[in-house]
């Protein structure tokens, strides 16, 4: 369902064209077109046919980080999350902010300093051109919040199509004695940790799918963590700097973001149920909105903790002595990997071969959904 307007509105981009469009951006862009910060130099501004970096001279040759994600409605999100009057500029901020969530996230579990963002916008003509607006603006206030404050939205592009896309790139950079964060390195014995608590967003789409008005305060919470989140950058130099081993960013479920921790690091990862309970706790209120027994808001509330995705914190593991950077929480351990000799033991997963098992991760529950899968029909 594309987002409407009423016929006495404002202009679809339709009815607006392509150089009506780029004058909203660039008027919403502000000083985030603006070519320099004390990290990055846009030699050329917004407006020519590509954008040109600059970076500065830190002693060492630079290193550029790189990640793409791409959103797509009614995948990634449903205009029927929103009311009729709020599918332009609200729902527009929304996606824009969730846009922007994606990219800086993977920035940051590489322990990268955002610099730049590249956009390419999918809209149908009968899109509210206020939907635009409200996109940018919510770029805008994502990249003005702590740890993207040097990022500038370079350029991108404009198409048409029956379902809005928004597809981002996002330029990182690393500093000179900076190591990226990657997921190879966890060394048995390590603890697990992640950035912060875990299911929110889970829980935000149970409420959204079900029709549950966000009346209170602590539905408000989840609903946003869902529909436009606002992942606490500067925990990938964080961990970097209290001695993480390995980490990654973690979007499609503990479980499953895990087990590829332990497949790159060559490790088994042991997560600790009680530890999952507790954070599984908090998400009370929305079992209790949904009106869920509480056999059943346990066990579902946990579900969204382990499986439930779209958290963009950073999942880490530290040596055992090493003392968490503030506002992590410990989930597991990481144990050997299981030797092909010993009893019971899986063995090595072939290219290509389902994953679902997550034969690396160990869990008591018996939780039967392993994450987020963007390919596997649902």
């Amino acid at each position: 369902m594309t987002p409407t307007r009423n016929q006495d509105g404002p202009a679809s981009v339709g009815e607006s064209g392509e150089d009506a469009v780029l004058a909203v951006i660039l008027q919403e862009l502000g000083e985030l077109g603006s070519p320099a910060t004390e990290l990055a130099e846009l030699t050329l501004a917004p407006g020519d046919d590509a954008a040109v970096l600059e970076l500065p001279q830190d002693g060492a040759p630079a290193r550029i980080v790189l990640t793409m994600d791409t959103l797509s409605q009614d995948e990634d999100f449903r205009a029927s999350w929103w009311s009729r009057q709020d599918q332009a500029a609200v729902m527009g901020r929304a996606v824009g902010l969730k846009a922007a969530a994606q990219n800086l996230s993977d920035l940051n579990a590489m322990a990268a300093t955002p610099v730049a963002l590249l956009v390419s916008l999918t809209l149908p003509a009968a899109t509210p051109l206020d939907w635009v607006r409200g996109f940018y603006r919510g770029l805008a206030e994502a990249v003005r919040r702590t740890g993207a404050e040097h990022c500038r939205i370079a350029g991108g592009d404009l198409g048409s199509g029956p379902g809005i896309s928004v597809t981002l790139t996002a330029v990182g950079r690393l500093p000179a004695g900076r190591p990226a964060l990657r997921r190879t390195g966890a060394r048995p014995g390590d603890q697990l940790a992640v950035s912060g608590p875990l299911g929110a967003a889970a829980a935000g789409l149970a409420l959204l799918e079900a029709g549950v008005s966000a009346d209170t305060p602590e539905l408000a919470r989840l609903r946003d963590a869902q529909i436009a989140p606002a992942p606490r950058l500067g925990t990938g130099i964080d961990a970097v700097t209290a001695g993480a081993t390995a980490g990654m960013d973690l979007s499609d479920g503990l479980l499953r973001d895990a087990q590829r921790l332990a497949r790159a690091s060559a490790v088994r990862v042991q997560l600790h149920e009680p530890d999952l309970a507790e954070q599984a706790a908090a998400l009370h209120p929305a079992t209790l909105a949904l009106g869920l027994a509480p056999q059943q808001a346990q066990e579902r509330a946990l579900h969204w903790v382990a499986a439930g995705g779209e958290d963009y914190e950073l999942l880490a593991s530290f040596p055992a002595d090493a003392a968490l950077p503030e506002g992590f929480l410990k989930v597991g351990e990481i144990l050997p990997a299981a030797s092909r000799a010993e009893p019971g033991a899986a063995p090595a997963a072939e290219p290509g071969s389902d994953a679902d098992g997550a034969r690396e991760v160990i869990l008591t529950s018996a939780i039967d959904d392993r994450g987020w899968d963007s390919l596997r029909r649902r």
